[in-house]
């Protein structure tokens, strides 16, 4: 018998040890048969490209950061913020939102729904970005700032600049930023000037073969500002001009950002400090002392519980919250989001909803920009609008934000897409609001949304032509790594 050639053979040898790990890690079927599918039809390429994109590498990391969490979350009991505005939610509370809460909280621990704060919804950069450089403008002692995107523009320079002074004055300046959406600022050195200030300037990569990390799939997404610990910010706004309607003809792209004071800035100010231990490798002890964690009275009316989500080695609190916020939902689910590739329970659960009367409503861009994101998601039109989802393409500009609202008294928002690399890909930052002033502001902001939106006819979608339908079917096959 004619020996296989030596290229043949190694194929051969590499394809069973990588599929072994595919079985091993991918217990979602449809990533574990596309992973299996590229490995062994495209020889050495479908290899590469399961070591840099689908192998599970994050362990070493994540059990990193277990252990800081643990030890925040130590402390944490001991703050005087902790218990005393918590809420119970083993018993039945009169609040609208609670039974929402009750359902997501699961998901979310350890962190918990706190009382006595206030938020404030920012739409696009126009309102963002002056709210935040006047928080950092009035800053006393510390200024930590967390983006996936820090561009070098115009946006990016005034940022910069600012920081730099503040950290003249003697103000601590943390600045985490990502280096696969920053890359362009990163190789570009764009942040030197403030570390020679007195800044301290970090960039997260879980791309790093010296620290046993070599997955470029994973992103860290948050977009966070904390300031003197008392004030924090979070959303999906990335300091880049493009959500400026100044530099944009007046059309920014849509976004949202939420501004919040009270007992739960504490819980993001943990998020904060377990990522900057991640990459810098500051001992979380040397990162709990008062100036980071000052006493937070009650100064709103609304409950907010911090929702991290990121390939974790306990579990998918993301996707949980997700899907617990909307088969909670009693009268009414009304979702906005840039890219919906969600997994399977998320559809089965709007599916759900609608059919037991729940009114269910998405409100996705009209055009996307990743076309192939855009056709992947129509491709989960035809079995939603056959259970009675109404679907809303909003026309331009493009809508970049993310919320969703169940009922007209709760809203979950942040940095989160309902896509398969939000869920369960990315680290993620959301928080959970009800009561107060925040929930009739966002329920018509949605509404705003949905007015500027075309609604998808089921019958005009079912007769595209059949071009158009192979081409979102075979986008939608890749919903794993999208």
């Amino acid at each position: 018998m004619t020996d296989l050639p030596l290229l043949g053979t190694l194929h051969i040898g590499v394809g069973i040890l990588l599929s072994l790990d595919v079985l091993l890690h991918k217990h979602r079927p449809v990533s574990a048969v596309l992973w299996l599918g590229i490995l062994w039809v495209v020889p050495y390429f479908g290899a590469a490209a399961y070591l840099i994109f689908g192998m599970d590498r994050v362990r070493r990391g994540a059990a990193a950061r277990q252990a800081a969490r643990a030890v925040l979350e130590r402390r944490a009991r001991l703050h005087p913020t902790f218990e005393p505005f918590a809420l119970d939610l083993s018993h039945e509370d009169p609040h609208p939102g609670h039974h929402i809460f009750r359902a997501t909280d699961p998901a979310v621990r350890p962190f918990r729904v706190l009382r006595g704060n206030r938020v404030e919804l920012l739409v696009d950069g126009d309102e963002f970005y002056p709210a935040v450089l006047s928080a950092i403008e009035g800053a006393r002692s510390s200024i930590h700032l967390q983006t996936f995107i820090f561009a070098r523009d115009r946006v990016g320079r005034m940022v910069r600049q600012l920081l730099i002074e503040r950290a003249r004055d003697g103000v601590e300046v943390r600045l985490l930023y990502d280096r696969f959406g920053s890359s362009f600022a990163h190789f570009a050195r764009f942040f030197e000037p403030l570390r020679e200030a007195g800044g301290m300037v970090y960039s997260i990569s879980q791309a790093n073969p010296l620290k046993g990390r070599f997955q470029i799939n994973l992103r860290n997404h948050r977009k966070l500002a904390l300031i003197d610990g008392r004030v924090g910010f979070l959303g999906g706004i990335n300091f880049a001009e493009k959500n400026v309607s100044g530099y944009r003809n007046g059309a920014p792209d849509r976004d949202y950002q939420v501004r919040l004071e009270g007992p739960a800035v504490r819980d993001l100010q943990f998020q904060f400090l377990e990522d900057w231990h991640f990459a810098s490798g500051t001992p979380p002890d040397d990162m709990l002392g008062h100036e980071y964690f000052p006493e937070l009275p009650s100064v709103g009316d609304s409950l907010v519980q911090i929702v991290p989500g990121g390939p974790e080695l306990l579990g998918r609190g993301l996707a949980e919250a997700f899907f617990a916020a909307i088969v909670a939902a009693k009268d009414s689910v009304t979702i906005v989001t840039p890219y919906f590739v969600p997994d399977e329970s998320i559809i089965q659960g709007l599916q759900y909803a609608a059919q037991r009367g729940v009114g269910v409503r998405l409100v996705l861009p009209a055009r996307s920009n990743h076309w192939f994101t855009g056709f992947a998601a129509r491709a989960l039109y035809e079995p939603l609008l056959g259970k009675g989802v109404r679907i809303f393409e909003r026309r331009r500009p493009f809508m970049h934000a993310k919320a969703i609202v169940v009922d007209d008294v709760y809203a979950m928002l942040g940095s989160a897409n309902l896509d398969y690399r939000s869920l369960y890909l990315n680290f993620e930052l959301n928080i959970e609001v009800a009561g107060g002033s925040f929930l009739p502001r966002i329920v018509a902001q949605v509404d705003a949304e949905i007015a500027e939106s075309d609604e998808v006819s089921p019958d005009a979608h079912q007769a595209r032509p059949l071009p158009r339908k192979l081409a979102e079917n075979l986008c939608f096959l890749f919903q794993p790594v999208l």
